[in-house]
């Protein structure tokens, strides 16, 4: 009887494990099959979607049309946007010379006024055949506030006829978002574009009149929402701040430049499919726009880069093996500070895809502090990917920390894969380290020193980094190389425990689950790419 009793157990539990496929104990899970699904594991991860600018960059410049072609190709940007119809014919044929391409044309509509808009179009959009043009409509009115709805009884009909007449010729229309115009957010152009009901018009997404004129916490919501409709996107570098008063030289600056996370907007327009242009807005920008139409490019090819690489997103196999992201690249989500109920609000940012300490002289915790997972974590596989730029500089990631505020202030007591620029440490060049010991990369701190072997990524570059953890039999793991493995709470473990500054710390490194720690030792470290998966 007991061991029929015992058989239907076994069977009862087989089937719950086997139905329980999703990581359990977070929402992050959810959160990361969800991306998975929005990205597909069919996905190529290739970045294909045409980048161009917007005409002031040059308009106040006075800058020929061939020299602009030609600066542009040779920057790598695949085409530009124009305003109103005067000089569009000289301007292709410079740009048809590079194989550029028009992308966007600036078209005013005035709803209290006939005619609504320049009757030159009306004989320019025949010509303008096959080149697959959008002509952006920015909405004025004096009769009406800003997104008033009111307003779309008149505006939609006259939208219907320019689109009827536009699509026989291979041309598209949008209403673009400007703050104080009638069209002022992404919404308004998606709702327009939804009651105007032709298949050439859409919706268009401008980041910096987003900031300005919406609600930037619903960013992601909106993505989802108009993506469908969405014809062309406009981003530029921006700061973070009150962006209601915030000045235009704060929300337009070269791609890469400010402190808000563009990165993040260019990845979720991506993960929900959008496959279109993408212009960069210049308006106002200074300096010369060989310089910063230059440094926009290339902080396109590193989010480029960041999202080929696969960077923050769990492909379905290792959902199904369990695996869940820890950073999902744009928010704090499930991480706080050591000893706080949030995450702390200094020392860490987070751009372009990585979670970026602030440096502070090398002082431990004397910035933001450290940072721990909210969850705890048992027997665990842990992969995360992490770049020093600090010369000398310090940091590491604990594991099985237990937090305690002391005397001294909040400290995480755990086991150390220890994350340091060796060369450069003032230890190693005072003599008090020596090369490859426990305090070097890759070393249990204050334990175990690494394998001699191990290949460190020179200061500044990427290095990937791996702990496995199981049955108290742990290995350290870096650039793809196992470089030390132990036994924790075994003999050798505890002899080197009571020799180290942590032996009076009651079960150091021994409790069966802990918090999985970045650390604050005042140096600039980026880190991207952690995840878990529980064993």
């Amino acid at each position: 009887m007991r061991s029929s009793m015992k058989l239907t157990t076994l069977l009862f539990l087989i089937l719950v494990i086997s139905s329980c496929q999703r990581p359990q104990g977070s929402d992050q899970a959810a959160q990361s099959l969800s991306t998975s699904q929005i990205r597909g594991q069919e996905l190529t991860r290739i970045i294909e979607n045409p980048v161009f600018v917007f005409n002031n960059a040059f308009n106040t410049r006075g800058t020929p049309y061939a020299d602009i072609a030609d600066l542009l190709a040779d920057l790598g940007y695949n085409g530009i946007e124009h305003r109103e119809v005067e000089g569009i014919f000289d301007l292709k044929k410079e740009l048809d010379r590079k194989g550029l391409r028009i992308f966007a044309d600036y078209l005013k509509i005035d709803i209290d006024r006939e005619p609504h808009y320049l009757e030159d179009w009306k004989e320019a959009i025949p010509k303008l055949a096959g080149t697959d043009l959008i002509l952006w409509v920015h909405v004025h009115s004096d009769k009406f506030e800003p997104s008033d709805q009111s307003a779309d009884d008149i505006l939609v009909p006259i939208l219907q006829e320019l689109a009827d007449y536009a699509s026989s010729y291979g041309i598209r229309i949008a209403t673009y978002p400007h703050a104080n115009l009638l069209v002022e957010t992404a919404e308004d152009s998606y709702r327009i574009a939804e009651r105007v009901n032709r298949e050439n018009v859409g919706a268009i997404f401008n980041l910096t009149h987003f900031l300005w004129a919406d609600q930037p916490e619903n960013l992601e919501q909106l993505i989802k929402k108009i993506t469908p409709r969405l014809m062309a996107v406009s981003i530029a570098g921006a700061d973070r701040g009150d962006y209601e008063t915030m000045h235009m030289n704060e929300l337009i600056q070269p791609l890469g430049d400010g402190n808000y996370d563009v990165y993040r907007v260019v990845q979720l327009l991506l993960d929900h499919g959008y496959k279109g242009p993408i212009g960069f807005q210049c308006y106002q920008v200074p300096g010369e726009p060989a310089e910063f139409l230059r440094t926009s490019m290339n902080s396109w090819k590193k989010f480029k880069s960041i999202y080929e690489s696969g960077t923050n997103w769990l492909s379905t196999e290792e959902i199904s093996a369990g695996w869940e992201l820890l950073f999902d690249g744009y928010s704090s989500t499930g991480w706080r500070g050591i000893t706080m109920d949030e995450f702390p609000s200094f020392g860490w940012e987070i751009l372009s895809g990585e979670l970026r300490t602030v440096a502070m002289d090398g002082a431990e915790s004397g910035n933001g502090g450290d940072v721990i997972t909210t969850k705890e974590y048992a027997d665990f596989e842990l992969s995360w990917e992490w770049n020093m730029l600090t010369k000398g500089g310090n940091s590491g990631l604990k594991y099985y920390v237990k937090e305690e505020l002391t005397s001294e202030g909040s400290y995480g007591y755990g086991l150390e894969y220890q994350i340091l620029d060796d060369d450069n440490h003032p230890w190693m060049l005072e003599g008090k380290m020596s090369p490859n010991d426990y305090h070097t990369i890759g070393a249990l701190y204050e334990f175990f020193a690494p394998s001699e072997t191990k290949v460190v990524k020179p200061l500044g570059q990427w290095n990937t980094s791996r702990i496995v953890s199981h049955q108290n039999l742990v290995e350290h793991w870096l650039n793809g190389r196992k470089v030390l493995s132990y036994e924790r709470g075994g003999k050798e473990f505890k002899e080197q425990l009571n020799k180290s500054k942590f032996k009076d710390i009651e079960n150091f490194g021994q409790e069966e689950r802990g918090h999985i720690l970045l650390q604050d030792h005042g140096s600039q470290v980026y880190f991207r790419n952690v995840k878990i998966r529980e064993l």
